[in-house]
């Protein structure tokens, strides 16, 4: 035999998730041993046991051989501890690991593993029938092994597609069958022996040691079949478990056994070059044939009975033409699906080998153990209340399992490994882009919540946040008016989706607006405008009374609102009630921005910023946010141009000199106007209109409302002063108060 993987004559990938046998219509209830054991041994021991282990064993010798066995055993053995996790916390429905994943870790994950799961499986009944006819033709010769083959697909798919009661009877005398082949394997007469000491294992040529084991490890899978057999058993926290590990062990010893057996019976150069040398081995050769046989054919309906079950749960939550979901007769059979499934293994029986693949179908087994195992472990450590499984493992032990699957794939072949990471990738972001939506959880909410815990606990104890600032805002809406819409727009024009914004609403109780249906409206319209906002409706007798309330008390920890932004003064008489709200937000250390009422949109190209002498903190303030307003996506090309007024030439001189070195030191790219005002107070706004008419969004500085109450009213007239005088302009009042040194953002 050369030692060519491109010219193997056939390789066998056994089925990832197959077996999958449909819940009984009756009462009866399995056992271990014929509900999980027997299913799970059958997949176990396929076409390699008895084809291609002898050939490894005479390519890299038996300690590689051993190492090999082990490591395919032992992730094996993790993904079942992880597997029967699973199972036995939730009621697993039709499709396997499909279901399982879908339902753990979101229907895009599901359907990226479920698909290329189907289709694996599918031309994994192709190798069986291919294997089958490998070893009649031996027997007949004048039979070609493609008409073999496509004759048992044709006789399995009859069998499979009529009656599936009539293709699982056959299940416990193919067990018998194989059983009785190892037996007359170990008890069967001896070749000329060979000392171990004598025993040279050839060179690996040009075929390596992760190269075989990329051909051995789907001897490895099957295990799955146990679970879809849960809602059967009498006892399946207790038979899941005990019955996979079971099976995987039992396989492990007798793989063990027979490698040792032929390392120690048969030359090295026979055992590459005879791929029936068992049967010479035996006591009863015949047996060896049947073993085949029954290992091929059991494997193949195994795959006629699981793949077409897989397309069906896809096809039922949508992501697969309906018509693939039709099922028909008593057993509610998805023979539709099934067609599909005989159509594609048909192609693969045709064409002969398609060895090509192999390594593609090893990676999809090896990627779908490995997200199984990291579900089962990241379920396990954020211990969620509905995570309550009867069958308990460490998390340490599933995510380990999971780092060994990933680091498989890349030792077997790196570009391989990549491609299929590629290819399930696609399909997620293509079910993404379906936006569908489930009416299961799913672990990636615990898994927000999981890490949005860790990450507010570490910000809490950051003593030196200044750096990293955010904008949070909190904005008050009232009716969705022009106006308000133009709130939340300036808002997440600034925070881009790199800050914060809640928007608060309020309605009075008894109203006849409902709460739901207004935070309903309200997330729609959002979510249509692509407004990254958390929504807020709260019922409060006056819209004052709910204002002070979401000031006082709204957010957890270090993420509470440092900025409220308001609409402005919308009645004379609201005016008290306003600066109360201003007095309130400035002494709970948050900025504040007042928006006028203009009819420009604040999300055009020219941005003015007047700088304010009287506060260090409100220029700052402004900067920042001015910045931030010009990095939005939306806009380009925009210009930032910072404005200020002095009394003299020589005050502008050095002013303008001041505002240049701000520039070049804080690396911003800013157009800088200084005037000259006689009186800069009484002159301000006239400037403002003056020199700003063009501009799209104007930032002015804010005096803080007094402390005194005597003094409110004297502040009242101020900002009644300031809207009139600036009506009509696109203005945006600021006020800083936070605490937060804005200067080190800006450093």
């Amino acid at each position: 035999m050369t030692n060519s993987l491109e010219t193997i004559n056939f390789l066998n990938p056994k089925e990832i998730n197959s077996k999958a046998i449909p819940t009984s219509t009756e009462n009866q209830k399995f056992g271990t041993f014929l509900g999980v054991y027997v299913p799970c041994i059958l997949m176990l021991f396929g076409v390699i046991i008895f084809l291609r282990l002898g050939w490894i064993v005479g390519l890299v010798g038996l300690s590689e051989t051993l190492i090999i066995i082990t490591l395919a055993a032992s992730i094996a053995l993790v993904t079942t501890l992880s597997m029967s996790s699973i199972a036995t916390n939730t009621e697993i429905g039709k499709g396997g690991i499909y279901y399982m994943l879908s339902r753990s870790l979101g229907i895009e994950i599901g359907v990226g593993i479920g698909m290329p799961l189907f289709f694996r499986q599918s031309l994994s009944i192709a190798f069986c029938c291919i294997g089958f006819a490998e070893s009649l033709h031996d027997l007949i010769p004048s039979w070609p092994i493609t008409n073999i083959g496509i004759g048992a697909l044709v006789v399995l798919s009859i069998l499979a597609y009529s009656s599936v009661r009539g293709a699982l009877k056959v299940q416990v005398g193919i067990f018998i069958a194989i059983a009785a082949s190892l037996v007359s394997l170990f008890t069967g007469t001896d070749l000329t022996p060979i000392a171990p000491e004598t025993f040279t294992p050839p060179a690996l040529t040009n075929l390596g040691f992760w190269v075989v084991f990329a051909i051995f490890f789907p001897a490895m899978t099957g295990m799955e079949s146990s679970v879809s057999l849960s809602g059967d058993l009498k006892k399946p926290a207790r038979s899941l478990p005990i019955g996979t590990i079971g099976a995987i062990l039992s396989a492990y010893l007798i793989y063990v056994a027979i490698s040792i057996f032929l390392a120690y019976k048969v030359p090295g150069e026979r055992l590459q070059n005879d791929p029936l040398i068992m049967q010479d081995l035996a006591r009863i050769p015949s047996l060896i044939i049947v073993g085949i046989w029954g290992a091929t054919l059991s494997s193949a309906l195994g795959g006629l009975l699981a793949a077409p079950r897989t397309l069906q749960a896809i096809a039922e939550d949508g992501m697969a033409p309906k018509i693939f979901a039709k099922t028909f007769g008593a057993m509610s059979e998805p023979r539709i699906a099934t067609l599909a499934t005989c159509s594609i293994a048909l192609a693969g029986t045709y064409f002969g080998s398609v060895n090509i693949l192999a390594p593609l179908l090893t990676m999809i087994s090896l990627i779908s153990y490995c997200v199984l195992n990291l579900s089962a472990g990241m379920e396990t450590l954020m211990a969620n209340p509905s995570w309550r499984p009867r069958f308990r493992i460490h998390w340490a032990i599933s995510l380990t399992g999971a780092l060994a699957c990933l680091i498989t794939m890349l030792m077997i072949d790196v570009g391989t490994a990549l491609v299929s990471i590629f290819l399930i990738a696609a399909l997620y972001f293509f079910v993404k882009a379906k936006k569908f939506e489930s009416n299961w959880s799913d672990i990636r909410d615990g898994l927000l919540l999981f890490f949005s815990r860790f990450a507010i606990y570490k910000l809490a104890t950051d003593n030196s946040p200044s750096k990293s600032w955010r904008p949070h805002f909190l904005v008050f809406t009232g009716a969705t008016d022009d106006h308000s819409g133009l709130l939340v727009k300036f808002a997440q024009g600034i925070s881009q989706s790199k800050g914060f914004l809640t928007t608060a609403s309020f309605i009075t109780p008894g109203s006849n607006l409902l709460r739901e249906d207004l935070v309903s409206s309200l997330s729609n319209m959002f979510k249509e405008e692509k407004i990254h906002s958390l929504v807020q409706v709260k019922e409060a007798d006056t819209v004052t009374l709910g204002m002070q309330s979401m000031i006082d008390n709204y957010g957890i920890g270090p993420l509470n609102p440092n900025t409220i932004v308001f609409g402005g003064i919308k009645k004379e008489n609201e005016s008290i009630d306003f600066i109360k709200m201003l007095r309130l937000a400035y002494a709970q250390h948050k900025n504040i921005v007042i928006l006028n009422k203009t009819e420009k949109d604040f999300l055009r190209k020219n941005i003015h910023i007047w700088w304010d002498d009287s506060s260090q903190c409100n220029s700052e303030l402004m900067l920042v946010l001015g910045y931030m307003l010009q990095m939005d996506k939306s806009r380009k090309n925009t210009r930032l141009r910072i404005k200020a007024t002095v009394s003299n030439e020589m005050d502008r001189k050095r002013k303008l000199e001041e505002l240049e070195q701000i520039s070049l030191e804080k690396r911003l790219p800013l157009d800088i106007d200084v005037y000259v005002s006689v009186n800069e107070a009484e002159n301000r706004l006239s400037f403002v209109k003056e020199f700003s008419k063009e501009a799209d969004i104007i930032f002015l500085g804010l005096k803080s409302p007094p402390s005194d109450l005597n003094k409110v009213e004297d502040y009242m007239l101020y900002l009644q002063d300031l809207t009139m005088s600036g009506e009509g302009l696109p203005l945006a009042f600021v006020l800083s108060s936070e605490n937060t040194p804005l200067r080190s953002v800006l450093e």
